[in-house]
């Protein structure tokens, strides 16, 4: 895996793309992983959703400051 994402050989702007693209594949698997989950609790389905986006920002925010501290 390692010889597939070798990141030091990556520039600022192509690990920006793929970290902006892969975190939003995570929120859509999150927002399906809720709906499937939670089908039999709707009244905490919506619950489900801010936790999922309170997740995705917590990623975003970090994968954006790791980005910011590179070179």
């Amino acid at each position: 895996m390692y010889f597939l994402f070798n990141y030091s050989m990556m520039n600022k702007k192509e690990l920006e793309i793929i970290s902006s693209v892969g975190s939003v594949l995570i929120l859509t698997v999150f927002f399906i992983l809720v709906h499937q989950s939670m089908q039999d609790m709707p009244q905490y389905q919506p619950y489900g959703f801010v936790a999922a986006l309170v997740v995705f920002i917590i990623i975003t925010s970090a994968i954006g400051l790791k980005i910011n501290q590179m070179d």
